[in-house]
């Protein structure tokens, strides 16, 4: 069994010869490259380059392949067709002084006090990490000091927030033909030439591109005081992501198993907003959207939400939701066992399977393989579980932490 075909089984329920690895398929499934290079030296992966931090904002690495095929890892980003040359990418010092490789495309400035801001195309500051921080910072809401949310709105400013920083394969517009066929021609490629179930992240973000624009605490009561203007805003962002879904279905549906959508809609002791708003705000806008997915492709509709979510999950599977990350076991009503008990025969769990906040961090080995082996036996009983943590591999996370997680996995064999 190849790892598309483990992966695709699992997530149609069914049992596979063991449960399918992922590592840094998206953006929150990976690891911070501090804690990569820490792995790389314990694992005495010799390279000559050091890795390629494609995701700046929260300092992600791509994993190499010699840790993929170390790790099992079935999935993979279909960002790393992309950016194939060394030239396209520069060197950068991290925090601890260890080294690791940016995209030359992306537009930064240094100050004197070493605060690093990552800009716009046309210089605007929208994030920041001050010399002492691991990550990237919002730092510019482009409604946030307005009365409301405007009339009108421009795709400019829609753009305009930290988060539409691209990482690849969003560096390429794939409404110009050149590009398009690039992205294509990529993504084709490494479909071609791997078993990996890919991975494409879409974004399409609804209520967090809300807080982006406007400011989370404006947002929250937009939603409930302005609800007209709030749906003008969330119908203008869908008719936009319609049009990037229609045109990446088009060019890469075939290759790719899963469209991956985010929206954190959940804080640590519930969601964001109530039930009867998710159905009347949010849902029928998801629901458009991933009726769009399921009915021009065969790929599954992959939701990236952090966060206590419990409350909200059957109406999200009403709206078409196959397969919820990172799986929060950590927040108020997001047991392991409810939640495969209650919705297990209707969506895939992709991660829940170590506690990232106490255990990876701060437990032993050997608490790591217990976690591991505990969340598996749970989640994945009877397929729809893919294995992750739950959410990135922080950089303080020890190597030997991370080496018990994947080994722990790939050895499970009690379903």
């Amino acid at each position: 069994m190849d790892s598309r075909e483990r992966v695709r089984m699992a997530v149609n329920h069914k049992t596979p010869d063991r449960v399918p690895i992922d590592l840094g398929s998206m953006r929150s499934s990976g690891i911070a490259t501090i804690a990569y290079n820490n792995l790389r030296k314990k694992l005495n992966i010799d390279k000559k380059e050091p890795p390629k931090m494609y995701d700046f904002i929260q300092q992600l690495a791509y994993p190499d392949k010699e840790v993929m095929e170390l790790f099992h890892v079935d999935t993979i980003d279909a960002g790393q067709a992309f950016l194939q040359h060394f030239d396209e990418w520069k060197q950068w010092e991290l925090n601890d002084g260890s080294k690791c490789l940016i995209p030359k495309f992306l537009n930064i400035e240094i100050s004197k006090e070493n605060t690093v801001y990552v800009l716009s195309g046309d210089g605007i500051r929208l994030g920041k990490k001050p010399k002492s921080s691991l990550y990237v910072d919002q730092c510019y809401w482009v409604y946030r000091d307005q009365e409301s949310i405007p009339d009108d709105f421009y795709d400019k400013d829609l753009d305009e927030h930290v988060w539409a920083i691209p990482s690849p394969p969003w560096h390429l517009d794939i409404f110009n033909d050149q590009q398009y066929k690039e992205f294509i021609n990529g993504i084709k490629n490494l479909y071609e030439n791997t078993s990996y179930s890919i991975v494409l992240a879409v974004g399409c973000n609804m209520f967090e591109t809300g807080a982006f624009l406007r400011g989370m605490e404006n947002f929250m009561m937009d939603m409930y005081a302005d609800k007209n203007k709030t749906k003008k805003l969330l119908d203008r962002l869908v008719e936009r992501n319609m049009v990037k879904l229609e045109r990446i279905i088009g060019g890469v549906g075939k290759y790719i198993d899963f469209l991956q959508f985010g929206d954190d809609l959940g804080g640590q002791d519930g969601p964001f907003m109530s039930p009867e708003i998710y159905r009347e705000v949010f849902k029928p806008r998801h629901k458009k959207m991933w009726d769009f997915v399921h009915e021009k492709s065969k790929c599954k509709v992959f939701l990236h939400s952090c966060g206590s979510i419990y409350k909200l999950l059957p109406d999200l599977i009403d709206a078409g939701l196959d397969v919820l990350n990172p799986v929060q076991t950590t927040s108020r009503d997001m047991e392991p066992e409810k939640l495969k008990k209650e919705f297990g025969k209707n969506i895939v769990f992709w991660g829940g399977c170590c506690n990232t906040r106490d255990v990876l961090a701060n437990g032993t080995p050997e608490k790591v393989k217990k976690d591991v082996e505990e969340r598996i036996k749970i989640l994945g009983e009877g397929g729809g579980l893919v294995f992750n943590q739950i959410h990135n591999i922080l950089a303080d996370v020890p190597p030997e932490n991370v080496i018990a997680m994947f080994k722990a996995a790939y050895n499970y064999r009690k379903y």
